[in-house]
């Protein structure tokens, strides 16, 4: 797959402290092995074979972890940009990208078709194509009507929202139009603006690793997250 993969991976990951007072949140381990290891592992499996780790905090740990696994087979480097938003990391990111980019974040698994993505893309002349996941509810929701009857409850339901999870896929043209002076939001929004954005929507696996609860919830997952050859070291 002609296509190289931008992760994101410069910030803080505050909330899975204190892990992260000691390593950047995509070194943090899931049965043994870092957040980051486990999406290349999958990329790489995908196709993709061409990394730019977009880094900041700790970035010395992350380029040690890409020494650590020279000869895996695929080329990566790291581009630091200290504490910068996210466009800022892409657009410094932008010089070293060969024609599409997938952008992705350090702290999220999916077991995302990329071929079908790379397909929903070509056949609508997308500028960029987002991935997209339905927000689960953490609560039971109750239906009633206006007198207070209730009609139906709906236990952890899939609400009619999705979500952006990353795994978002740029034209060069898509790349071009990143500025520095405008946050991830403000410039999805320009894509949008374009009509030429498209939503490829994922309802397989999603895992992310924001807070230790999420950590703990992902190591039990990751055990049958993806259908990948070293898989059975797990079980």
């Amino acid at each position: 797959m002609d296509v190289t993969a931008v992760i994101l991976c410069g910030g803080k990951g505050e909330r899975l402290r204190p892990l992260t007072d000691v390593i950047p949140k995509p070194l943090v381990p899931l049965r043994g092995r870092p957040i980051l290891r486990h999406l290349m592992d999958y990329l790489y499996a995908s196709g993709i074979g061409r990394f730019i780790l977009c880094v900041g905090y700790k970035a010395a740990l992350i380029e040690q972890f890409l020494q650590e696994h020279r000869g895996m087979g695929w080329q990566a480097r790291c581009v630091d940009s200290g504490d910068a938003p996210m466009t800022v990391r892409l657009a410094d990111a932008r010089p070293y990208i060969a024609g599409r980019a997938l952008v992705c974040y350090g702290d999220t698994l999916a077991n995302v078709n990329l071929s079908a993505l790379l397909e929903e893309h070509e056949s609508h002349t997308a500028l960029a194509t987002v991935t997209v996941y339905p927000l689960l509810s953490p609560y039971g929701i109750v239906d009633m009507n206006t007198s207070g009857q209730v009609t139906g409850f709906k236990e952890k339901p899939r609400l009619p929202y999705w979500i952006n999870i990353g795994f978002l896929l740029l034209e060069p043209a898509a790349l071009n139009m990143v500025s520095r002076d405008e946050d991830m939001p403000a410039y999805l929004e320009r894509l949008a603006a374009s009509g030429r954005m498209r939503a490829f929507r994922h309802e397989g696996k999603h895992l992310t690793v924001n807070t230790e609860t999420e950590r703990k919830l992902a190591e039990k997952e990751i055990v049958s997250f993806y259908t990948l050859p070293e898989q059975g070291e797990y079980e």
